[in-house]
């Protein structure tokens, strides 16, 4: 997916170790390295300090664009957010991108559809009238959750700036085909 023009993979990986997924990086071809999104997990982010620098060394050294940390505890994420330059993070509603820094520069929203992945997690926010009144420029609201194929152009017209795949990818039959599909209309549409 990477070589065929994946702009942004997230690395969610919160079983690995870190030497682990320092391994798991080392498979990746250097020119994608930094197409990679590290997520930090928040366990480290909380209560590792020393590993939590290492995360950081490996996002610096393969000069990954962004790096996502969870809001879990705004106030932490919002003092790290100097380290790097770009910040992606997820938030649920309003009151949660309010309270993030301006160093964030992509938030996921969801649940934006009924997700594919996570059984009985529906939206309960009508996010056309919801990001109605987002207005900052600099942040990238990215749709997530029941995103397919088929929703891309509902995405677009909802006025989200980009979208994520997660179950309406890796739990289809065809995964490769599904992204072809879905990474032309995401050039039609969010270009």
């Amino acid at each position: 997916m990477l070589q065929r023009g994946l702009p942004l993979l997230h690395v969610r990986k919160p079983h690995l170790s870190f030497d682990e997924l320092l391994f798991w990086t080392e498979k990746i071809s250097y020119q994608h390295l930094d197409r990679l999104v590290i997520h930090i997990p928040k366990t480290i982010i909380n209560s590792n300090e020393k590993v939590f620098k290492q995360y950081l060394q490996l996002i610096n050294s393969i000069k990954a664009k962004y790096w996502h940390l969870s809001t879990h505890n705004c106030s932490f994420v919002n003092n790290q957010s100097r380290k790097t330059l770009y910040l992606s993070t997820s938030v649920h509603n309003r009151t949660e991108f309010d309270k993030l820094s301006t160093y964030h520069r992509r938030i996921f929203l969801s649940p934006v559809f009924s997700s594919i992945s996570k059984k009985n997690y529906h939206p309960t926010i009508d996010w056309k009238t919801e990001l109605q009144n987002w207005k900052n420029p600099m942040v990238k609201k990215v749709a997530l959750g029941g995103v397919t194929e088929n929703n891309i152009e509902q995405i677009h017209q909802m006025n989200f700036d980009d979208f994520a795949l997660y179950g309406g990818l890796w739990l289809r039959e065809n995964p490769l085909k599904i992204f072809d599909l879905c990474h032309k209309k995401d050039q039609l549409l969010f270009q």
